[in-house]
C-alpha cells in the first residue's frame, strides 16, 4: 500500500486518522461530562452528531482518495514504462550509429541505460558504460550523502551493480562493513558484478571479512562468472569451511574445469560438508580423479549420508569393473538417497548392469530402486528418440 515518495498519500491518511481521533475524543469528553451532570443532554447529542458527521466525511474522502490514487498510480506506471521503452529505443538506435541523446537525462533514461547495460556485454556494453560515465550518474552521491534513505542507498547499490563501473568498487566495498546485513548482501552483489579480474582476489578477502552467509557468498562468486578464478583460489586457501564450501560450489556450477585439481585436493578436507562439496564439484565437471579411486570408495562407506550420496554419483564416472561392483553393493545402503545415487551412477557406468540389478539384486529395496531408475531412464530415452 505504501509506496516510496508518496508522502501526500501518507499525510492524507494521517490527517484522516487524526480527525477521527479528535471526533472520538470529543465524543468521550461529552459523554463523560453528561455522566457527571456537567453539561446538558443537548451537548451530548450535538457531540454525537458531529462525531458521526466527521466520521462519514472522513471515510468518504478517504475512499475517493484511495480510488483516485490507485487509478493515477496505474496510469503513471504505464506512462513511465512507455517513456522507458522510448528511451531504450533511442539508445539502441544510438548504438547502431545514430547520435546518442545528450545528458542530462530523466529517470526513465537512466533506467533504460541500466536495462541495456544489463543485457549487453562486449563492445556495446563498453559503449553504454561510457555513456553512463558521461551522464554523471547520481548513485555514488547517494551512497556518500548523509540525508538519503536506506531504500535509496539500496537502490543505488543495485544500480551500480547493473552499471558495472569498476571505478566505484572502493565505494561499494565500504558498504561490506555496514552493520546492517541487508546492505552487506547488496554490496557483495554489486562488488561481484563490477570488480575487474585483477581485483577479485582482494574482493574475496573483503567478502570473508564481511561475515556473509555461505549462500550470499556463493551468489557473489557466481556473479563474478569468468572472473572468479582468483577469488576461488583465495577462499580455498584462506577461507573457513563455509567459504571453502562456496568456492567448491562455484567451481562446479560455473564448470571451471581448469580448477578441478583444487577441488580434487579438497577431498582430504577435515570438514565433511567441504568434502561433499568437492565430490559434487568434480561430478558436475565430469572429472573423475582416477588416482583417488580408493579414497572415493572409502567415502562411499562414510558415516555421513551426504558423503555417500556424492561419492556414489561421482563413482558412476569412473571406468572399469571395480566401481560398478561397489555401486552394486551401494544399492543395499539403508539410505533412500544413497540407493538412488548408486542406481543413477550404475546406469551412467553400465546400463546393462543396472538392468541386471533391477532383475536380480539380492536386496529388495535396492532391486526396487534399480527398477525405478531403469524404467525412468528407458522412458527418457524413448521421449528423446520420439
Amino acid at each position: 500500500m505504501w509506496r516510496r515518495g508518496e508522502w501526500v498519500y501518507a499525510l492524507f491518511v494521517f490527517l484522516v486518522l487524526l480527525l477521527e481521533g479528535l471526533a472520538l475524543g470529543g465524543l468521550v469528553w461529552a459523554a463523560t461530562s453528561r455522566f457527571f451532570r456537567l453539561v446538558e443532554a443537548s451537548w451530548l447529542e450535538a457531540a454525537l452528531l458531529l462525531a458521526l458527521a466527521l466520521t462519514g466525511i472522513a471515510l468518504l474522502f478517504l475512499s475517493v482518495y484511495l480510488l483516485l490514487y490507485h487509478a493515477y498510480s496505474a496510469v503513471r506506471e504505464i506512462r513511465e514504462r512507455q517513456a522507458q521503452e522510448a528511451w531504450v529505443e533511442r539508445f539502441t538506435l544510438a548504438l547502431l550509429g545514430e547520435d546518442p541523446p545528450p545528458p542530462p537525462w530523466p529517470k526513465p533514461a537512466w533506467r533504460a541505460l541500466l536495462e541495456l547495460r544489463e543485457r549487453l556485454k562486449g563492445a556495446y556494453g563498453e559503449v553504454l558504460a561510457g555513456w553512463i560515465r558521461q551522464g554523471n550518474p547520481p548513485w555514488p552521491r547517494m551512497l556518500l550523502g548523509r540525508f538519503y534513505t536506506p531504500l535509496s542507498r539500496l537502490e543505488a547499490l543495485e544500480a551500480l551493480a547493473q552499471a558495472r563501473l569498476p571505478e566505484h568498487l572502493p565505494l561499494v566495498l565500504d558498504y561490506l562493513k555496514h552493520p546492517d546485513p541487508v546492505f552487506r548482501m547488496a554490496a557483495a552483489r554489486a562488488a561481484a558484478r563490477m570488480a575487474p579480474p585483477e581485483e577479485t582476489g582482494a574482493l574475496a578477502q573483503a567478502l570473508v571479512e564481511a561475515g556473509l552467509s555461505r549462500g550470499v557468498l556463493l551468489e557473489a562468486l557466481l556473479l563474478m562468472e569468468d572472473r572468479v578464478g582468483p577469488a576461488v583460489r583465495y577462499l580455498l586457501q584462506n577461507g573457513r569451511p563455509e567459504e571453502r564450501w562456496a568456492a567448491l560450489e562455484a567451481i562446479g556450477r560455473l564448470k571451471l574445469l581448469d580448477l578441478a585439481p583444487l577441488a580434487e585436493a579438497r577431498l582430504e578436507d577435515p570438514d565433511p560438508e567441504v568434502q561433499a562439496a568437492a565430490l559434487r564439484a568434480l561430478y558436475r565437471l565430469g572429472y573423475p580423479p582416477l588416482d583417488r579411486l580408493d579414497q572415493i570408495l572409502a567415502l562411499l562407506q562414510a558415516e555421513k549420508e551426504g558423503l555417500r550420496i556424492q561419492a556414489a554419483r561421482l563413482l558412476g564416472l569412473f571406468p572399469g569393473h571395480w566401481p560398478r561392483r561397489f555401486l552394486w553393493k551401494a544399492l543395499a545402503d539403508p539410505s533412500f538417497f544413497v540407493r538412488r545415487a548408486a542406481a543413477e551412477g550404475l546406469f551412467r557406468a553400465d546400463p546393462k548392469a543396472l538392468a541386471e540389478a533391477a532383475r536380480a539384486h539380492p536386496d529388495p529395496y535396492g532391486r526396487a530402486m534399480a527398477g525405478q531408475v531403469w524404467r525412468e531412464a528407458r522412458l527418457d530415452l524413448g521421449q528423446e528418440g520420439g
